[in-house]
């Protein structure tokens, strides 16, 4: 999925290499984990309809009101027109290529989904990439990631296995 989605340029910014975040619009050091982060962005915009403005970076959980230190790697946001906000629709974990996808990291990703509210969970390292639905207590991996549109629906299109 993330194959046709490379790095995107590298900058130097005082010496350093840099690429060019469009969504925060602004450089970013190049690591391993922000490397995977720069290509599932565009992949998000491009292959799944996500409006960019509905992606945050980085935030803080405390940014939704969670009394939590942690940051999410990229949240997809909904707006909700009834209260007049943005909520959390869906939450991508990034890990580095080389960090393997264990029960660890899908552990940490469901329990991002869960504070944040979120209908839907990717984890990524850019090699292996998973999709999960939430319903209730019970979480679906989904066998391909659902485009904006229809993740807006909160119901996915086709529910492979429960993990």
């Amino acid at each position: 999925m993330l194959k046709n989605f490379l790095p995107p340029h590298i900058y130097r910014i005082e010496g350093q290499p840099a690429y060019f975040d469009p969504v925060r619009k602004k450089y970013v050091l190049v690591t391993p984990r922000e490397t995977v982060r720069q290509r599932v962005v565009p992949y998000l915009i491009q292959e799944l309809g996500v409006p960019q403005k509905m992606i945050r970076i980085g935030e803080k959980l405390s940014y939704y009101g969670l009394n939590f230190r942690h940051r999410a790697d990229i949240v997809i946001e909904r707006f909700d027109a009834t209260e007049n906000i943005s909520r959390p629709l869906a939450v991508v974990e990034c890990k580095a290529i080389e960090t393997p996808l264990n029960e660890a990291a899908f552990n940490e990703t469901f329990d991002y989904a869960e504070k944040l509210g979120c209908a839907y969970c990717i984890l990524t390292n850019a090699e292996d990439l998973f999709c999960f639905y939430i319903d209730a207590e019970e979480y679906i991996e989904l066998e391909e990631v659902p485009n904006y549109q229809e993740m807006l629906k909160e119901r996915p299109q086709s529910e492979d296995a429960t993990f």
